[in-house]
């Protein structure tokens, strides 16, 4: 099974940092690595005037969701590595296939919106990955006394809350 894992680029003295940037005198309880499963493809874009870009994309198998990325930064030694895996709920969770899908749909739109009506079409995957492993720091805090549950994404800190 071909599968990769993202570099964390985002540690976690930094998600720490950006949370506390948004939400001063946040106490910190705990702080997670965890890592995601999602699908990945880079793809061909044929863009205006005949050039071409690559442009990558994740597919989450749990939700479903498809995203366009910035150029993937793998973690040479996997040999060595531990990983926390989320654990799949079950309830929503697509196929290979259904994200290969989802990331071709995805880019055709946005390749579509962004050339108008100089787009001819043409989208061309170039590689998959069955497996790209995605690192999120799960943050459990306390603020004015809840407690709250925080994920920070581990390649570009943005955050959303996922419980309280």
């Amino acid at each position: 099974m071909n599968e990769l894992v993202l570099k964390t680029l985002v540690d976690e003295q930094d998600a720490q940092r950006i949370l506390s940037s948004k939400a001063p005198g946040m106490n910190i309880v705990s702080a997670k690595l965890r890592h995601h499963p999602f699908a990945g493809f880079i793809f061909t874009v044929p863009q205006l005037a005949g050039r071409t870009g690559e442009v990558h994309a994740l597919v989450d198998y749990y939700s479903g969701k498809a995203f366009v990325s910035d150029p993937w930064q793998e973690h040479e030694d996997l040999g060595n590595l531990a990983l926390d895996r989320v654990a799949d709920p079950q309830w929503n969770t697509i196929d290979f296939d259904t994200a290969r899908s989802r990331a071709k749909a995805l880019l055709a739109t946005a390749a579509l919106r962004r050339a108008r009506l100089a787009w001819r079409g043409g989208l061309r995957e170039k590689r998959s990955v069955a497996k790209v492993w995605k690192p999120n720091w799960v943050i459990e805090a306390k603020l004015d006394g809840k407690s709250y549950r925080v994920m920070v994404d581990g390649l570009n800190g943005g955050y959303f809350f996922i419980g309280s």
